[in-house]
């Protein structure tokens, strides 16, 4: 019997019938529903553990169904799987739903199989959390009857919490990575942009000795520096050629789309400046945007992510352009530095890139931000 169950949602029978046989060989229960009406029935008669629905659907759209499923089952895990990818919805989903992960039409096999168990595992561990939790409160009243020989298995539990907490970070910033690929997804060009940029942020937060909780945070903000050009049209955003003084005109509101998208999400609040101003120009020019910000007036982790942002943009093919050789990016650092960038975060990268030479833009390097601030 499967330990495992989830619950598919969408109107289009062929779908439903595409993902069964995509699953008939893996160690789940795939229930199936044509509209939100039936799958809450179908959850009052048969509990699931994660429920994937569409967006458009006629009688319920995917929004409410999940904030239904919120409401009634909060335990159950929930993700959104939709070809329908505009700045209202992706918004709605995460304020109203809670969404764990937002998945795209088409959606890839492997990263569909792997989301859903990675997804169970995410149910579990919230239940462990909760169990261990309990353990520890009910451990907390005999506290003044215990000896003192039991307080290394006080620290045992606590080291356990830490380390469950740690995990519930990390789907964190996996909910939000998934939501970054969402956007580079509109653009082949462009794929894993919003992940480098947020790698090497987090690298040059390390060279120049900022927190732990600084890196975090830039990486983060590396990751939805773009999340606003889910509200640019997709003929300016794929556009196989340079943008034309109108459509450039468009592509500079996605700093200000970005951070209104944020400001409307409780854990993302914090980087909304971040994401509002990183590509203001150091020297306050007209060049920068939306707002002209100079010097220090510019949030510190948007002028690391402009430095970044442009080494990836430089380094990486276009369709209209092959990316610079590595040796380039020397130049372009320092002969913009005080200008465009901020000189201080120019030193330290320049420093990095000397280290780590053309390695630190290799495209096949994997990340895990926790690994990566406590090494």
């Amino acid at each position: 019997m499967h330990q495992h169950t989830v619950l598919f949602v969408d109107d289009e029978i062929n779908i439903l019938k595409a993902i069964q046989r995509l699953l008939r060989h893996e160690d789940m229960n795939v229930l199936c529903a044509s509209g939100g009406s039936e799958a809450l029935a179908l959850l009052e008669q048969d509990p699931a553990q994660v429920v994937v629905t569409d967006q458009r659907m006629p009688d319920m759209c995917g929004v409410d169904l999940l904030s239904a499923v919120r409401e009634r089952w909060p335990d159950v895990v929930r993700i959104m799987l939709t070809g329908y990818t505009e700045m209202d919805i992706a918004v709605e989903a995460i304020n109203r739903g809670e969404i764990y992960r937002l998945i795209t039409k088409p959606w890839q096999d492997d990263e569909l199989r792997a989301t859903l168990h990675q997804a169970f595992d995410h149910h579990a561990l919230k239940s462990e959390i909760r169990r261990l939790n309990q353990v520890s409160r009910e451990q907390n009243f005999r506290l003044q009857d215990m000896n003192r020989n039991l307080e290394h298995k006080v620290r045992d539990r606590t080291r356990q919490l830490a380390d469950k907490h740690r995990e519930l970070r990390q789907a964190y910033v996996q909910t939000v990575g998934a939501l970054a690929e969402a956007i580079d997804a509109k653009d082949a060009g462009t794929r894993g942009h919003s992940e480098r940029v947020a790698l090497f942020s987090s690298k040059l937060a390390r060279e120049m000795d900022f927190t732990v909780e600084f890196i975090e945070r830039v990486y983060i903000a590396g990751l939805l520096h773009d999340v606003g050009k889910i509200g640019i049209p997709d003929a300016v955003i794929l556009k196989p050629a340079k943008l034309d003084p109108d459509e450039y005109e468009q592509i500079k509101r996605h700093p200000a789309i970005g951070a209104k998208i944020l400001e409307r999400v409780d854990f993302l609040k914090d980087i909304a400046l971040c994401v509002r101003h990183h590509h203001e120009w150091f020297d306050g020019s007209s060049r920068g945007y939306p707002d002209r910000l100079a010097g220090n007036r510019i949030p510190l982790p948007s002028r690391l992510i402009l430095v970044c942002d442009t080494i990836e943009a430089m380094t990486s093919d276009r369709p209209y352009r092959k990316g610079l050789p590595f040796e380039r990016v020397f130049d372009e650092l320092t002969k913009y530095s005080g200008s465009q960038f901020d000189p201080d975060c120019v030193t330290a990268m320049l420093r990095l890139l000397e280290r780590e030479g053309p390695d630190f833009i290799r495209r096949d390097q994997t990340f895990d931000i926790y690994e990566f601030i406590e090494s």
